[in-house]
């Protein structure tokens, strides 16, 4: 293989690995605001004084 064909390899690697670790961070903000959404509804609830939660908007 040719020195450029090592550096493509290269880049596509990093790419990849790139793309893995942002997943990740994608996975971990997903948990932390819909931990937030929870938070606010239940803040809203107490707010207004909903007695049943289950209840649709």
């Amino acid at each position: 293989m040719e020195t450029s064909d090592w550096i493509t390899l290269a880049g596509v690697a990093a790419i990849l690995a790139f793309l893995r670790s942002l997943r990740w961070d994608m996975r971990g903000l997903s948990d932390r605001v819909a931990r937030l959404e929870g938070l606010i509804e239940g803040l809203c609830d107490s707010i207004t004084g909903r007695a049943n939660r289950g209840t649709p908007r």
